[in-house]
């Protein structure tokens, strides 16, 4: 019914379509249809809409990639929507590549894994496997933000480029102090990098949440370039980074390899060409989860 709610996760929705929403999935459906395009006046007398009304929202998808002119008149479906589609792809495969690694390590350490995807210097969480084998578990909320420099998992992704991408990126988006472990002081970052890429694995002691420990590790694409992380959650009593991260660290090479990485972990922190812009843009590769 109209005005009706209905629950998708934590958010309340309306079941009543927004109209500007509405009418532009109805362009996007329209011209899909069409192989030769539509002009602006033919796609307003298709839907029923206004000249001037059609005119704003196909300039606005114009303007923004979703549709392309061809011959200065006719619209087509853009490459924005095709770069969409395959984005929804690669998460598809991410997680569908690391769910098995990751469900044996958390058998193996009882542990709670995550995966994310970097997305304009933030994370976006992707999946998360949870452990029964504790009394106790660390269950983080997936909405929950993490800035890059705050968790095991940020911090995987930061060590996999080099420092002079890592000074680019904090100026790009800052040091934010999420817990009173955070780190904020620039130096001190680049040293705890450092330390992540000589062991192998980096490590977050209560700095993105408190009462949480954790170890990460990057996730590597057929490029090379780190478009995800992974990393072991867990209470202070159960945290032995000593031997958790190693593990860690074999499993992100695990998964890199079925993203079609050729490497190794002694390659993991390698920096490679276009490494900084895949922490800084839009995910490439996931489904949002939790930490």
């Amino acid at each position: 019914m109209p005005g009706e709610t209905q629950s998708v996760g934590d958010v309340q929705l309306q079941s009543q379509p927004v109209k500007s929403a509405d009418r532009t999935l109805d362009i996007f459906e329209l011209l899909a249809a069409e192989p030769h395009g539509l002009t602006v006046s033919e796609i307003g007398e298709r839907l029923g809409l206004a000249r001037s009304s059609t005119h704003g929202l196909v300039r606005t998808l114009h303007s923004r990639g979703y549709l392309t002119q061809n011959d200065g008149r006719r619209f087509h479906l853009g490459a924005r929507l095709i770069q969409l589609g395959l984005d929804v792809v690669d998460r598809l495969e991410l997680r569908t590549a690391a769910r098995g690694p990751l469900e044996r390590l958390v058998a193996d350490t009882r542990d709670t894994a995550l995966l994310v995807v970097p997305n304009q210097g933030d994370l976006l969480y992707v999946d998360k496997i949870l452990s029964d084998a504790r009394d106790v578990r660390t269950d983080p909320r997936v909405s929950s933000r993490r800035p890059l420099q705050c968790s095991s998992l940020g911090k995987a992704l930061l060590a996999a480029v080099d420092d002079e991408a890592v000074d680019e990126i904090i100026d790009a988006v800052g040091l934010e102090k999420v817990t009173e472990f955070s780190i904020t002081d620039r130096a001190a970052l680049i040293e705890d990098l450092a330390r992540t890429r000589a062991r192998g694995y980096s490590i977050d002691e209560q700095e993105a949440l408190l009462g949480v420990w954790c170890v990460g590790a990057p996730v590597r694409d057929h490029t090379g370039r780190p478009i995800a992380a992974i990393s072991l959650s867990t209470i202070k009593e159960f945290f032995h980074p000593e031997k958790t991260g190693p593990q860690v660290a074999a499993t992100a090479v695990e998964i890199s390899r079925a993203m079609g990485w050729g490497g190794d972990a002694t390659r993991l922190y390698e920096p490679v060409d276009g490494s900084k812009a895949a922490l800084l843009e839009l995910p490439s590769a996931t489904q949002a989860g939790d930490e």
